[in-house]
């Protein structure tokens, strides 16, 4: 066994149960049994670093947007420099 793994070993028996778990599901999603954006997600909301937003919330509402009059902003900016 080469010494990465085995050092993946040793470190593995000192982990906890949650630990492992963890440790368990990165392994799949590098193996790209379980590549899912939800996981991902979920992962996140475990970390109190994060704030996911609920489900109910996903998706913006619908707006018309404004429509302005004249030369647009980035055509006179591109003018401007020339």
């Amino acid at each position: 066994m080469s010494a990465v793994k085995e050092s993946l070993r040793s470190t593995i028996e000192v982990l906890s149960d949650e630990e492992a778990r963890q440790v368990l599901e990165l392994i799949r999603q590098l193996q790209g049994k379980e590549s899912n954006v939800s996981q991902t997600l979920e992962h996140l909301a475990r970390d109190p670093s994060f704030e996911i937003p609920s489900r109910v919330h996903r998706f913006f509402r619908s707006i018309e947007p404004v429509r302005g009059k004249g030369i647009a902003a980035s055509r006179l900016l591109a003018e401007d420099r020339r």
